[in-house]
């Protein structure tokens, strides 16, 4: 490269060469005019960048605290984030707890109801069989156990428990309906119970309440109103069971029918009044008891002859002093005489054994039953009978047909109730039997 000044002709005079760069390469030259603002504006450029580095790395130099300051502020803003990252994963891990220990009481009441919603079920076995008793005895079970009132809900949930008034047919709630309830999310509706120090009775888990809203709340209101409504079944039962067998007594006793007294077991303390609290076997056992007394009182009745043995018809002499229709002379008739038609059915008025089927004498063809209490009955003038001695016969029993054979005017049926071998009327019998059908 060379840089040469063009001369301008003489006659015109001396004047500045522009500067010019020649570059020859491979024998070949380039020439360049660099123009003086061209020039003047490169060098200013160059100037103002070195102004400004050796300014800036002498601030640098002289001003240590400025890199320090933002070392500082760098570390205070990394310690802020590892502060919220921290508070974070606290929160997070608090969350996490109280999720597991709302699934653990979700699963503790739902093991609770499952396992109240069992014992419903096993204790129906008895109970069905309890009710079918007390059925057979005349009580209905559907005048009790009338379901306890729960205050209504703000957000009704779907009941899973069908309650109504109890009777055979819904003691016994019906098994799994409460399977499934952890996949429907019921965690706040669960509340935990503070233990305050006291000693569990499990030892293990704390006690556990429903809140009023929602599913559980209403499952656990139905199953108590399903164990109130059992019990008051139960209790209903038993009341009337008792009134029912002092009524019997009394008209028994009444008629001068001697009753045992049921064996009463020796126990004994001050009385408190029974709740839903009390142990649920013992409605069942009182409820069992009062049964098997009402069953001996009303089998022990029904061993006297109380029923009618001619149903439906009427009788034709009573009881007593009266004319004697073959001589006209005042006679004692020792029974009643109860119209019918020849081949009418005649029943056994009690259960007992009969101790005489044939003829005998003016009672023609008579079945004779003797029953407890010393007590017989007669059944007279019959045109044949279906039992024989020595067989034992139910109340109601069909024991042969109206006749007219021995000492008889017609067709009819001639009855007489004995005891211990003394006529009695027949007509207080069949009075108090009327009444005591009612009970039976």
């Amino acid at each position: 490269m060379n840089v040469s000044h063009i001369r301008e002709p003489g006659n015109f005079g001396k004047r500045a060469e522009l500067p010019t760069v020649v570059i020859t390469k491979n024998g070949k030259s380039r020439s360049f005019v660099i123009r003086p603002g061209l020039l003047a504006a490169l060098g200013g450029l160059f100037f103002m960048f070195m102004v400004g580095y050796f300014g800036a790395t002498a601030y640098l130099i002289f001003h240590d605290d400025l890199l320090g300051a933002s070392q500082a502020r760098h570390a205070r803003a990394m310690h802020e984030y590892e502060d919220r990252i921290a508070a974070l994963r606290t929160k997070l891990d608090q969350v996490t707890s109280r999720q597991l220990l709302d699934q653990k009481a979700i699963e503790a009441k739902v093991a609770d109801l499952v396992g109240r919603q069992e014992t419903l079920a096993v204790r129906g076995g008895r109970m069905e069989k309890l009710l079918t008793r007390a059925k057979s005895n005349g009580l209905k079970t559907s005048s009790f156990g009338k379901p306890a009132k729960v205050v209504p809900q703000k957000r009704p949930a779907k009941k899973l428990i069908k309650t109504s008034q109890i009777d055979v047919q819904n003691v016994i709630p019906l098994r799994g309906e409460l399977s499934g309830l952890l996949l429907r999310g019921f965690s706040n509706d669960v509340k935990t119970v503070p233990t305050s120090g006291t000693l569990l009775a499990s030892n293990t888990k704390p006690p556990i309440s429903f809140s009023n809203n929602g599913v559980f709340g209403q499952v656990a209101n139905d199953i108590i109103r399903i164990e109130t409504s059992q019990i008051a079944t139960l209790d209903g039962l038993r009341t009337a069971a008792q009134q029912k067998t002092v009524k019997i007594v009394a008209l028994l006793e009444k008629m001068g029918i001697p009753v045992q007294k049921s064996k009463t077991p020796q126990i004994g303390g001050p009385f408190i009044p029974a709740d839903a609290s009390v142990d649920f076997t013992g409605y069942l056992d009182a409820l069992d008891f009062s049964l098997s007394n009402l069953d001996e009182i009303t089998r022990k009745a029904k061993s006297f002859p109380f029923a009618n043995p001619l149903p439906g018809q009427k009788t034709s002499s009573r009881f007593g002093l009266r004319r004697d229709p073959f001589n006209g002379r005042r006679a004692v008739h020792s029974g009643l005489d109860f119209r019918g038609k020849r081949g009418m059915p005649v029943f056994a008025t009690a259960s007992g054994t009969v101790i005489h089927a044939g003829r005998k004498g003016g009672y023609g063809k008579m079945v004779e039953i003797r029953h407890a209490g010393g007590y017989t009955t007669r059944y007279a003038h019959l045109s044949r009978y279906f039992v024989k001695k020595g067989q034992k016969v139910q109340s109601g029993k069909k024991i042969g047909a109206v006749g007219s054979t021995g000492r008889s005017t017609g067709p009819h049926l001639h009855y007489e109730v004995r005891r211990n071998d003394v006529a009695r009327n027949p007509s207080h019998y069949l009075n108090a039997g009327r009444r005591l059908k009612k009970l039976l």
